[in-house]
């Protein structure tokens, strides 16, 4: 059986993958250097989370089965709003100072999902 691969990005997209010395897990889509999405662990499972919100259209997150599910998804989902996601990037690099970040008004970006921790609790006999 062979592994399905995520289609293929226009060269201004790029896939960064977590790597075992990494604090988080997963593979994230970036748009010239600014993270559109995230294939983030959540619940024992995958969750892809919308870092680069488009206040026109939004965009819940969705949960996959796995990491290449996830990117096979978000290379769906980036290639149909390749367009406005340049055009808020854009933004956000012409509404930023030199040497400071700030995100553009028409452009939310959602903070990184953090891993459930599930407390157990012991049932008394």
């Amino acid at each position: 059986m062979t592994k399905a691969v995520p289609m293929k990005l226009p060269d201004d997209f790029q896939w960064v993958e977590a790597t075992p010395d990494d604090d988080w897990s997963g593979a994230r889509l970036d748009l010239d250097g600014h993270p559109v999405l995230e294939v983030a662990a959540c619940r024992g499972g995958w969750l892809v989370v919308v870092l680069m919100d488009d206040p026109r259209q939004p965009q819940a997150n969705v949960a996959v089965r796995s990491v290449p599910a996830g990117m096979r998804w978000s290379a769906r989902w980036a290639l149909a709003r390749a367009d406005r996601l340049r055009v808020l990037a854009s933004r956000r690099n012409a509404l930023r100072p030199v040497g400071q970040a700030q995100p553009s008004p028409g452009l939310t970006l959602v903070p990184r999902a953090q891993p459930y921790a599930r407390e157990e609790e012991t049932l008394d006999a």
